[in-house]
């Protein structure tokens, strides 16, 4: 049995025990603290731009996690990136039975990290996650940091020929990122799971000399229309730009 999304509260919880007991095997409920971080950036980015990230956050939840596995990270068409319409191509993914979530949501500063919460969960073999990054509220980031985006980061990027661009980049995602890979089969033991994000794929793709319009203190923002823009929303959309481990033991 196959099913996209998972019910909230006790109920839900119940029913997946079910539903995976019926299909030949045992599981418990436990719970288990989500946490995201970010890696730095090391080296210049594809289009030869060093990058130094003075600011980073992301609106975060609700998190998903499924049994079945991402068979393949998504592929973009370059041309996208350029002005053209982006194709992703995540393969024949199926998530199947949901048998985590973490319903909450919260700003976080990737540069310190923070942990969403507890994720509602069984026992099992997990193959996947799904991560939203919504809008944010006021209640959700009161601090007003990430301007009603998904996501924002502020830094300076420096090419070889000497430029330097100030600037200030932000998106929304109009949908969660399905099929971010996370293979782990999970019984009672202590730990947790980290989400990365990987700041230089966010980065990655951006001509930073598309950037314009700066504003009264020399800041660049990417119009909508610009490959800084359609890169930056195709580097945050990326499956491959988010690493799902698990980290054994209790949390200091």
């Amino acid at each position: 049995m196959n099913r996209r999304h998972l019910l909230t509260g006790a109920l839900a919880l119940a029913a997946m025990s079910m539903a995976l007991g019926g299909c030949g095997s045992e599981s418990e409920r436990r719970t288990f603290p989500v946490e995201v971080t970010s890696l730095p950036i090391t080296g210049a980015n594809e289009r030869g731009w060093t990058v130094t990230v003075d600011t980073a956050h992301l609106s975060v939840g609700p998190v998903r996690f499924f049994e079945g596995r991402a068979l393949q990270a998504r592929r973009f068409d370059w041309y996208s990136l350029i002005g053209g319409t982006a194709h992703a191509h995540p393969g024949h993914y199926s998530p199947g039975d949901a048998l985590a979530e973490v319903l909450s949501t919260l700003t976080v500063d990737l540069l310190t990290g923070a942990t969403l919460g507890d994720a509602s969960a069984v026992t099992g073999a997990y193959g996947s996650m799904e991560l939203t990054l919504p809008a944010p509220t006021t209640v959700t980031d009161a601090q007003g940091v990430l301007s009603g985006h998904g996501m924002r980061v502020r830094g300076t990027a420096r090419n070889a020929e000497g430029a330097t661009v100030r600037f200030d980049a932000m998106a929304n995602l109009s949908k969660p990122i399905e099929g971010v890979r996370f293979e782990k089969t999970l019984g009672t033991e202590p730990g947790r799971v980290r989400i990365t994000v990987k700041l230089a794929t966010w980065l990655g793709r951006i001509d930073f000399a598309t950037a314009t319009d700066p504003d009264a203190d020399g800041v660049y923002t990417f119009p909508a229309d610009s490959q800084a823009q359609n890169a930056l929303v195709r580097g945050v959309e990326d499956t491959t730009a988010y690493d799902v481990t698990w980290v054994e033991g209790a949390a200091q």
